[in-house]
């Protein structure tokens, strides 16, 4: 397996922790309140991840606050760690705009900075930010309004999984590009 294998390898080990638990942690509606089960979105039931889940007692509005805060915590999580990987890697040192998926290393690695310097939120009054989540809405054409105010959108299936999925065509075509260099360096010396 060469070192490219290995670090796709890696990324795809997060991601399946991090959807395994995310089928526990799922974005639920207000129709819920009053019950006291669930089962997972059918995103996860999709992806193998079939949870149900039963409580000891009647799900409230404050039930579904506290789960939505874990659930975005572990989106903000699974960045942090994906941005962890590329960098010991060394994929975050000079991010090679002319590379696939470039642009989504860059929205991980910015992610990552305002979710490790801010308490789960961002701060709405910073410039940077305000641009951050801008981009994210245009990028992956989501509805504003739809998008909790005052925060960095994370849905999984607009934004994470796509960010995962350019993080590893960046990181195969970066490889690529960096053996076929090492390959002409090689066959310049024997020339």
């Amino acid at each position: 397996m060469d070192d490219i294998d290995v670090i796709i390898r890696d990324i795809n080990g997060l991601e399946n922790i991090f959807l395994h638990c995310k089928s526990f942690f799922p974005a639920l509606g207000n129709s819920l309140i009053g019950q006291q089960s669930f089962d997972t979105a059918p995103y996860y039931q999709a992806r193998g991840y079939k949870v149900s889940i039963h409580t000891d007692r009647r799900i409230t509005q404050d039930f579904l606050d506290t789960y939505s805060r874990i659930g975005r915590w572990l989106n903000e999580n699974a960045i942090i760690r994906l941005y962890g990987i590329m960098d010991y890697y060394r994929f975050l040192n000079n991010i090679d705009q002319s590379v696939d998926g470039w642009k989504e290393v860059d929205l991980m690695r910015r992610m990552r900075n305002v979710f490790t310097k801010t308490n789960l939120n961002y701060q709405p009054s910073d410039q940077d930010n305000m641009r951050l989540r801008q981009e994210i809405i245009a990028r992956y054409s989501l509805i504003e309004d739809q998008q909790p105010k005052g925060e960095i959108p994370t849905p999984i299936d607009k934004v994470l999984q796509p960010i995962f999925e350019g993080c590893r065509n960046y990181i195969k075509e970066k490889g690529l590009h960096n053996n076929a260099n090492s390959a002409d360096a090689k066959d310049r010396a024997a020339d």
